[in-house]
């Protein structure tokens, strides 16, 4: 695949700061900036980022460790939980209040686990079934539960697998009152009469208004307006080349091969972010590398020669800066943002130890 000579002229380093610029008169300071913790605590547990904080939850020793991401000591707090089946997602709402879920269950518990509220997901369903497609609702899209502190909800996703018609893909879920809400927002217009099957999973970011939401098959992006309640459809690409990949519609029949081949043969749109402190968002895409493994071990393969791109767009979906990262060097599927910057890991399989969290700060240079 034939890429652009000016994204080449420029290696990030992580001993050092240094400086990159795109063609879009945006400029990028990159510098290491390790975490003090421990590398499971962003790359096996759920975990997200409060008021510059990461908090990570470690659901098989019943803990909440937070580390200020500004500098000082992590604390961690063992839980005490009442209820039959381990939570596999949370989310830290404030001092007072931790929501968790079980996949069926949502409860909210006090800072030593000690519950004192729930609701049954399924218990209101029906009241929207009629609005949504009727799989499963899966908030597994994302590290944690998608909380609105706004409306006190949480977020999930409906995939979609035989249904042709034109369905809502978004619910909330009141964890107060557990009444279900369905969510003017649809598949892109693309898919229209295409059935998605449940590995089709959106990648979701919070707004300054609203949300936005991208699929890993397409460079789409989706972003629904909460106040005039509209979805607009912007396509970004982000490389020369194939730019959507073959709809996940019949995984279940597929063989480990095929679906590596299809990996290596795709393109990929990794992660959306939206910042609220800088107003922009954050795209990493993968492009296909055309290229099988050849013997080599498939993820090593992956990892060592897939060509990562960082997309910046400001509110209005204008691209402001397009960059391929090092090859090898990332995990973008686990970054986030904080007041300081873009956060993206060191790729987990390249580091000679897993004691601490070692990634690069991203800071835009206007």
């Amino acid at each position: 695949m034939r890429i652009l000579l000016s994204f080449y002229c420029v290696i990030l380093l992580v001993s050092c700061q240094s400086s990159v610029k795109s063609d879009f008169d945006l400029t990028l300071e990159v510098s290491s900036y390790p975490l003090d913790g421990a590398a499971y605590m962003i790359f096996d547990m759920p975990n997200h980022v409060n008021s510059d904080t990461l908090v990570s939850f470690d659901p098989n020793q019943r803990k909440v460790v937070k580390i200020p991401l500004l500098g000082g000591t992590p604390t961690e707090r063992s839980l005490l939980f009442d209820f039959d089946m381990y939570p596999n997602t949370f989310y830290y709402i404030n001092s007072d209040s931790l929501l968790f879920s079980t996949g069926d269950i949502l409860f909210l518990t006090d800072q030593s686990g000690n519950q004192f509220h729930s609701v049954r997901l399924f218990k209101n369903l029906d009241a929207i079934k009629a609005e949504v497609y009727t799989e499963f609702p899966y908030d597994g899209f994302s590290d944690h539960l998608f909380y609105d502190e706004s409306s006190q909800s949480v977020l999930y996703y409906f995939a979609k697998r035989s249904q042709v018609e034109k369905r809502k893909v978004f619910g909330k879920i009141d964890v107060r009152s557990g009444d279900w809400e369905s969510l003017p927002i649809y598949h892109p217009k693309e898919y229209t009469g295409v059935p998605l099957n449940y590995t089709t999973f959106p990648s979701v970011t919070g707004t300054s208004n609203g949300l936005a939401y991208i699929y890993s098959i397409s460079p789409t992006i989706v972003s629904y307006d909460a106040p005039s309640k509209s979805q607009k459809e912007i396509l970004i690409k982000s490389f020369e080349g194939k730019q959507h990949a073959e709809p996940q519609t019949n995984r279940d029949t597929w063989s480990t091969s095929y679906f590596e081949e299809w990996v290596l043969s795709s393109p990929n749109y990794l992660k959306l972010i939206y910042d609220p402190y800088r107003k922009v968002y954050y795209r990493f895409s993968q492009s296909a590398l055309n290229r099988s493994a050849d013997g080599e071990d498939y993820y090593t393969f992956l990892v060592k020669n897939r060509e990562v791109y960082l997309s910046i767009l400001d509110e209005e979906f204008n691209l402001m800066y397009n960059q391929m990262l090092p090859k090898g060097k990332y995990d973008p599927t686990k970054s986030f943002v904080f007041s300081k910057g873009l956060w993206i890991p060191l790729e987990l399989t390249t580091l000679e130890k897993e004691d601490g969290l070692y990634g690069d700060l991203f800071q835009i240079v206007k």
